[in-house]
């Protein structure tokens, strides 16, 4: 039988491995799939929820055409790094998905990615939904990630304070050059939430944010927060390093070949989105100890610049040298990333 209905679909999840090695399931009053809501254990004296939703459309951040056992990855991936930008350890999740058919061999691959990475991140399925699109109506899928973190020790968006140092971890620019290209690439098909770093900072970082929507965004919601924080709001200035950003290895093969120039690729680094790295700020005075970290999970964590007290958010770039940037990339800043609307 090629397609499956709604119920079958369910019993497949049931009787699969989406629950095997779970914490969340070994404790006597925790309930998953097959009852009309999830009841989700007790938690500690001292813990909070975090919560992060995410929608993937398909021709808007997935082509119809793409592997589906990685997009059940990322469809997980992108809300894990939301949990791992605020500090958080995955607890569970729900998947919700408008589909045109259950086609038996497709859904099966695209369960085997999301629930691989499920059992890897210790995040088990534990609900949602499924329903009827049209014929040409694109296929959606809705993600709830469930996350646990001490009480009042979450990262947050709003914590950056003038002297800061600006980090981010890992590499740039490779899957928004992919998706320009058409290139499959581990990068944008199969990111990696850094749920390790996110716990690591807990204590370390003042703040911190996933680079979903591009870097030049995503440092202006890190200055905004910290302007619309209700306890001693603050206007920063961002001061980057356009040399200083790690690049991706697929941006710097094009740029040995000619096809990109350095400023072009900085360009990509910073306005492309679909990264789900961590960009995070800290005191100067925990630079040994994020290097520290950096190599227990060996993960290059760079420090690309830094904040000052500003009359106005603003995100700054220069040369090593301190000059402004190119005018090919000061172009591509101002068109600005990803937008959803």
């Amino acid at each position: 039988m090629a397609n499956l209905g709604e119920f079958e679909f369910i019993a497949q999840l049931l009787q699969g491995p989406a629950a095997q090695g779970q914490p969340f399931y070994r404790h006597p009053l925790a309930l998953g799939i097959g009852d009309d809501a999830a009841l989700i254990p007790p938690l500690g004296p001292q813990e909070q929820l975090a919560v992060a939703s995410d929608m993937l459309i398909e021709g808007r951040h997935y082509f119809a055409d793409c592997d589906p056992r990685s997009l059940g990855h990322k469809v997980l991936a992108v809300n894990l790094s939301d949990l791992a930008a605020m500090g958080a350890r995955p607890l569970a999740f729900t998947l919700s998905a408008g589909l045109r058919e259950i086609r038996r061999p497709w859904i099966e691959s695209f369960l085997d990615g999301m629930l691989s990475l499920a059992r890897e991140s210790q995040c088990p399925l534990i609900g949602g939904d499924t329903t009827a699109v049209g014929e040409q109506a694109p296929e959606v899928f809705s993600v709830t990630a469930l996350g646990v973190v001490q009480a009042g020790t979450a990262l947050r968006r709003d914590g950056l304070r003038p002297g800061d140092d600006l980090w981010v971890s890992g590499h740039l620019g490779d899957a928004a050059f992919a998706l320009a290209q058409k290139i499959n690439d581990p990068k944008l098909n199969c990111p990696q939430p850094r749920l390790a770093l996110g716990l690591g900072l807990v204590g370390l970082a003042s703040a911190a944010i996933d680079i979903s929507d591009g870097l030049q965004s995503e440092l202006m919601h890190l200055l905004n927060g910290a302007q619309n924080r209700a306890a001693q709001p603050q206007r920063l200035q961002a001061n980057l390093n356009w040399q200083k950003l790690p690049l991706g290895p697929l941006v710097k093969q094009a740029i040995q070949a000619g096809r990109l120039m350095p400023p072009q690729a900085a360009g990509i680094a910073i306005t492309g989105g679909d990264e789900y790295e961590l960009l995070f700020g800290a005191s100067p005075r925990e630079r040994i100890h994020l290097q520290a970290l950096g190599e227990q999970l060996s993960l290059a964590l760079t420090r690309i610049g830094s904040v000052d007290s500003s009359d106005r958010p603003v995100v700054c770039w220069r040369d090593a040298s301190g000059q402004p940037p190119p005018e090919i990339l000061q172009d591509m800043i101002a068109r600005g990333g990803f937008r959803h609307f």
